[in-house]
């Protein structure tokens, strides 16, 4: 018995994984040296910072398990999680409280309002939940840790450091997502140094406690990736079966034109025009998934999250919104 208990603690001991500074792996070493030579960051300052963080070091020894592959979530029950009364009366109320913000954002950018309060409502519910996460070990972790985007990760640490020198933000200050993403748009930190502006022009850019430069940085973002004025997004079609293979489960970009649609036998709605380009997308269901014509902008829309779920949310909640707004102000 004794025998048996000792094999146990030794096995025991052999799989637990050890929770150490960062500090403690030559990763973060040869990270902290690669910011200190490409953009001269004070070693001393890094090496502070990252020993406050812990990781862990796994078994060497301790086998891999693949992670199992998760069922798509239906559209319906995703639309189910973002849609819903409490979201649209709370989106009102945030329109309501930074209209003068969001105008002047619809008129620089071209981007309708109702959009950036979707995406604000889906990301963070307007500013209330932005996560708890420390975001520098988030990003450390996924960096140096076995994931599967890890040079992805790499690349974000490194703006993340960045992103807090450029705007004096204290790195192990910052809180987000489980991922990385931050403040009311959940922007990652790339995104927060390329596409973030100081919407209020008082000197800074604060994504964490300020909804008009959130509201601002948004509408560049769109603009940034080519958002069409006034453009279209999406009608439900039916397509015949054999040409449910045009219809994607992944994004689609709009390439063809609607008069290439039509000499492969699509019936596409006679107020579009030839010239118009066109894509198909699937969204899944249960038993047989819905499918759509969809115009550039909502190719835009994936660009944000590149999910044509998270793209169809955004669009019918900014339906909704749109509608009790004018209600409520007509």
């Amino acid at each position: 018995m004794r025998i048996l208990l000792l094999l146990l603690i030794c096995f025991s001991g052999s799989i637990v994984a050890k929770t150490l500074p960062a500090t403690n792996f030559q990763a973060t070493h040869n990270f902290i040296n690669k910011m200190v030579k490409n953009h001269q960051f004070n070693k001393d300052e890094l090496l502070f910072i990252f020993s406050k963080i812990e990781l862990t070091l796994a078994d060497k020894n301790q086998k891999k398990k693949k992670p199992k592959k998760e069922k798509t979530m239906s559209w319906d029950k995703y639309k189910g999680l973002f849609i819903t009364e409490q979201r649209i009366k709370d989106g009102i109320n945030f329109w309501q409280d930074n209209l003068a913000t969001l105008k002047r954002a619809e008129s620089k950018y071209n981007v309708p309002a109702e959009i950036m309060v979707a995406i604000l409502g889906i990301e963070t519910n307007y500013g209330n939940k932005k996560g708890t996460y420390p975001t520098l070990e988030t990003l450390a972790k996924r960096a140096f840790g076995n994931y599967r985007r890890k040079k992805f990760y790499q690349k974000e640490l490194k703006e993340f450091l960045l992103m807090s020198r450029e705007n004096v933000i204290p790195p192990l200050s910052i809180q987000g997502s489980y991922a990385g993403a931050m403040g009311y748009p959940q922007f990652i930190a790339s995104s927060y140094r390329y596409y973030a502006v100081d919407f209020n022009h008082d000197g800074k850019i604060d994504l964490f406690s300020n909804p008009i430069d959130a509201i601002g940085s948004i509408a560049n973002y769109f603009d940034q990736h080519q958002w069409h004025d006034g453009g279209e997004f999406a009608r439900p079609i039916v397509l015949q079966s054999s040409h449910l293979k045009h219809a994607r489960l992944n994004t689609n970009k709009p390439k063809k034109n609607t008069q290439y649609w039509r000499n492969k036998g699509l019936d596409i709605h006679q107020d579009i025009k030839n010239k118009t380009k066109l894509a198909f997308i699937s969204l899944p269901q249960n038993e047989i998934n819905e499918t759509w014509l969809t115009f550039w902008n909502f190719y835009v829309l994936t660009r944000y999250n590149h999910d044509n779920r998270y793209a169809m949310v955004a669009y019918q909640l900014s339906c909704k919104l749109k509608q009790a707004f004018n209600q409520l102000n007509n």
